[in-house]
């Protein structure tokens, strides 16, 4: 090259210099187009993220107005958790579609199968959004888990109440004056309500 004349050298520089150029910028283009699945798919977990930890809040509330026994706030809860919860199966869908393109297969790969294809510092992203979301789940199942109890045991109290509160039934078939009625009832009277349902 030095054996060029100069303004031969200068525009060949030139041209070398330009086809780098657009050699980086083609590979630019390139990394993006690989990245934009991966920032897609974190922008996803982040609002999957939020509206769990909002589903999350929506439970601890439901806990508290449960041991108040306010069934008007108990309603107004549950009408926002199925507000949340179709604004995150919605996500769910989106998801799919996502990971979808990234499989040739007919199943749409998890989460995890995910997470290998995706490159540099968005995979420590993603991962770490995927464990916060984990914990947020694993938490909501377990307060979840509590307001279930939690119903159980005031039904179970509202069942004892009207049993205790239900007069007895008069008996309307005769019977012998020495015989008991509890041969045929086995000694337990019927409510209205079963118990057991």
């Amino acid at each position: 090259m030095r054996s060029m004349p100069a303004p031969l050298r200068r525009n060949y520089t030139s041209s070398i210099r330009a086809m780098a150029n657009e050699h980086k910028v083609e590979n630019r283009r390139t990394d993006d187009e690989q990245r934009a699945p991966a920032l897609q798919l974190m922008a996803l977990l982040d609002r999957h993220l939020t509206l769990h930890r909002h589903l999350l809040q929506l439970a601890y509330q439901k806990t508290d107005v449960l041991k108040r026994g306010d069934m008007d706030g108990l309603m107004q809860l549950i009408q926002k958790e199925q507000t949340a919860i179709a604004a995150i199966q919605q996500l769910e869908r989106e998801r799919a579609q996502l990971v979808a393109a990234w499989s040739d297969d007919e199943n749409p790969p998890s989460l995890a199968d995910c997470l290998p294809k995706i490159g540099g510092e968005e995979r420590q992203k993603a991962e770490q959004l995927a464990s916060e979301l984990l914990d947020v789940i694993n938490e909501l199942q377990a307060v979840n888990e509590l307001n279930g109890q939690l119903i159980r045991q005031s039904l179970q109290w509202v069942t004892l109440m009207l049993d205790q509160l239900m007069p007895q039934p008069p008996n309307v078939n005769y019977t012998a004056p020495n015989q008991s009625t509890r041969q045929y009832g086995h000694g337990r009277s019927r409510s209205l309500f079963d118990s057991k349902a």
